[in-house]
C-alpha cells in the first residue's frame, strides 16, 4: 500500500518510514495537514497516518477535510498520537471520520497488525469511513472545541499542580527553617556541677534534670560515671582537669537522646567541674529533613531535565533499535547486541518514571480506608510470588476500627513496594507478617511488615529509604523511597530495622481518623 505520513517531527517520520518500507509499503510524507491534502491530490495514496496535535493544521481538521473531498473521502485515516488520548477524544476522532486511533507507546506492531488486516480487507465489502455519519458544522466545532479544551484544562491542570506543589514546598521548607531556628535559639540547656575529687554530682538545674529524666535527689546521690556512657568518657577528662567538646547518646529506659555536651573546669575551691548538655535529638531529625528536602528539590529539577532531554530521543532509539531487531533472522549474531540494547532503554525508562513518581507524585485524594482491606487485597495481588518463593504469610489484625484518612491507591503502592522487597530478600522461602495494632494512646494505627529474610547491616538500614540506594543488581533503589514518600503525603512515618540472618522489620504509624 502506498502510504501518507503526516507529522511536524521529522526523526518519527523518519523512524516509522523505514518501517513501513521494510514491511513492504511504500510512502510519502508531509509536516502538516496542508501539506497532507497537497500531496493527497497528486498522488494514489492508499492510507494516510497523521500525528493529532501539529501546527497550522492538525489531524482531526485534517481527517475531516479529507471526508469532505469526493476524491479522496474513502481514503482511511489513522489517527497516532504521543498523548493520552481517552474515550470521549477517541469518539470525537472516530466520528469526524477517522478509521482507527492508535497510542504511539502502543508500539509499530499493532500498526503494522492493523495495516495487514486492511490490506486484506480492500477487496471485501465493508463500512468504510465514507459510510460513517458525518457531523454538521455546529456539532464539529462542538466537539472539535471540546477537545482542544480538555487537552488545554489537562495542560493548565498540570501547570497548576506543579506551581502548587512548589509554593507548598517553599511554604513548608521556610516553615521548616523557622522551627529550626526557633529550636536552636530557644534551646534548654542542662548544667551539671560535679566536684573533680570524687566525681559525685553536686548539683543540677531544671534543665538537666529534664533531660537526663531524673529528679534531684536522685542525681545527687550518682556520681558521673553512672550516667553511661557520656559520663564515662568525661572522669578521665575530670581527673586531668581538661576542657572538652563532643557528642554522645544517654538511654533511659527505652528512650535515647543525642546530647551537645561540652565542660571545663569552673576554678573555684571546691575544686567543681562544670558540665553543660543540650539535647540535639530534635536538631538533628530536623536537619537531617531539612537536608532531604534539599534533595527532593534538587531531584525535582533533574527529573524535569530527563523528561526532556532523554525521554524524546530514546523513543526514536527504541523504536530503530525494535525495527533492527524485528529485521534480523533469530539466529543471527548482532542478535547479541539488539536484545541488550532494548533491555537497557527500559531499565532507563523505568528509572525516569520511578524519578518522576518520587519527585512528583500526585496530590493524594484522601477517604477513609480500611487497612486490613489493603492488607487482603495485598495478599491476592502476591499470592503468586509468596508461593513461587515458599514464603509463608500471616496477616495478624488485632484491630477492629482500622480506618484511616489517605489515598488507597496511594498507600496500596507504598505497602506493595515494601512487600516486594520482602520478597525478593527471602528466595528460598521464609515468614511475612502483617500486624495491624493500636497504639497506646490510641491516637495512631501501627502496621507491621516483617519478613525472615537476609536483613541487612545497620549502615545499610539507615541508607534504605535513600533515593537510588540498593543493594541488590539489576534494583534502581527506588521503591523504599518512593514508599517513604508517599507515606509522609498521607500523614504516616515509616521506620526501618534490620538485621543481617535475622530479617527486617517495617513500621508504619499511621494517624487515627478523627470522628466529629
Amino acid at each position: 500500500m502506498h502510504i501518507l505520513l503526516v507529522d511536524d517531527n521529522p526523526e518519527n517520520i523518519v523512524a516509522l518510514a523505514d518501517i513501513l518500507n521494510a514491511a513492504g509499503h511504500s510512502t510519502s510524507t508531509a509536516s502538516d495537514g496542508y501539506e497532507a491534502l497537497e500531496v493527497l491530490r497528486g498522488n494514489n495514496i492508499d492510507v494516510v497516518i497523521s500525528d493529532a496535535l501539529m501546527p497550522r493544521m492538525d489531524g482531526f481538521v485534517l481527517c475531516r477535510r479529507i471526508r469532505s473531498d469526493e476524491s479522496h473521502k474513502d481514503v482511511p485515516v489513522i489517527i497516532m498520537t504521543g498523548e493520552y488520548t481517552g474515550d470521549a477524544d477517541e469518539q470525537f476522532a472516530l466520528s469526524v471520520g477517522a478509521t482507527r486511533v492508535l497510542r504511539k507507546t502502543e508500539g509499530v506492531d499493532g500498526l503494522l497488525s492493523f495495516l495487514e488486516k486492511m490490506n486484506g480487507q480492500r477487496s471485501a465489502a465493508h463500512p468504510g469511513p465514507a459510510s460513517l455519519p458525518s457531523l454538521d458544522e455546529g456539532e464539529y466545532l462542538k466537539g472539535y472545541n471540546s477537545v482542544l479544551i480538555r487537552r488545554l484544562e489537562a495542560k493548565m491542570a498540570e501547570l497548576e499542580a506543579a506551581n502548587r506543589q512548589l509554593l507548598e514546598k517553599n511554604v513548608q521548607l521556610e516553615h521548616e527553617r523557622s522551627k529550626y531556628r526557633q529550636l536552636f535559639a530557644s534551646a534548654n540547656d542542662g548544667i551539671l556541677l560535679v566536684s573533680q575529687l570524687t566525681n559525685q554530682i553536686v548539683e543540677s538545674n531544671v534543665h538537666a534534670r529534664k533531660i537526663l529524666r531524673a529528679n534531684e535527689k536522685t542525681l545527687s546521690q550518682k556520681q558521673l560515671v553512672d550516667l553511661k556512657p557520656f559520663g564515662e568518657l568525661l572522669t578521665e577528662k575530670i581527673s586531668r582537669g581538661e576542657s572538652v567538646q563532643f557528642e554522645s547518646s544517654y538511654a533511659h529506659g527505652d528512650s535515647k537522646v543525642m546530647l551537645d555536651i561540652s565542660g571545663a573546669p569552673v576554678g573555684t575551691e571546691e575544686a567543681l567541674y562544670l558540665i553543660i548538655i543540650r539535647n540535639v535529638t530534635r536538631r538533628k531529625e530536623w536537619l537531617e529533613r531539612f537536608i532531604a528536602l534539599d534533595k527532593l528539590r534538587a531531584l525535582g529539577r533533574l527529573s524535569h531535565g530527563l523528561v526532556h532531554e532523554i525521554r524524546n530521543p530514546l523513543n526514536v532509539i527504541s523504536v530503530n533499535v525494535q525495527y533492527l531487531d524485528r529485521t534480523m533472522p533469530e539466529d543471527s549474531i548482532e542478535k547479541k547486541f539488539t536484545r541488550p540494547a532494548l533491555e537497557g532503554v527500559k531499565a532507563i525508562e523505568k528509572v525516569i518514571r520511578e524519578t518522576m513518581n518520587f519527585a512528583q507524585p500526585q496530590t493524594p485524594a484522601k477517604t477513609d480506608i480500611s487497612l486490613g482491606g489493603i492488607l487482603t487485597e495485598i495478599a491476592t495481588l502476591a499470592k503468586t510470588s509468596l508461593q513461587k518463593s515458599s514464603i509463608k504469610l500471616a496477616i495478624e489484625n488485632a484491630e477492629t476500627n482500622d480506618v484511616v484518612f489517605a489515598d488507597r491507591s496511594q498507600i496500596l503502592h507504598a505497602v506493595l513496594n515494601i512487600v516486594e522487597n520482602s520478597i525478593g530478600a527471602m528466595p528460598n522461602g521464609g515468614r511475612l507478617t502483617f500486624k495491624l495494632v493500636g497504639s497506646t494512646d490510641g491516637q495512631e494505627l501501627v502496621l507491621s511488615i516483617e519478613d525472615t529474610g537476609a536483613g541487612m547491616d545497620e549502615d545499610s538500614a539507615k541508607l534504605a529509604v535513600e533515593p537510588f540506594y540498593t543493594t541488590k543488581e539489576g534494583s534502581t533503589g527506588m521503591g523504599l523511597s518512593i514508599s517513604n514518600r508517599l507515606f509522609e503525603l498521607n500523614d504516616a512515618g515509616l521506620n526501618f530495622q534490620s538485621k543481617p540472618g535475622v530479617g527486617t522489620l517495617v513500621t508504619i504509624r499511621f494517624q487515627r481518623r478523627r470522628q466529629a
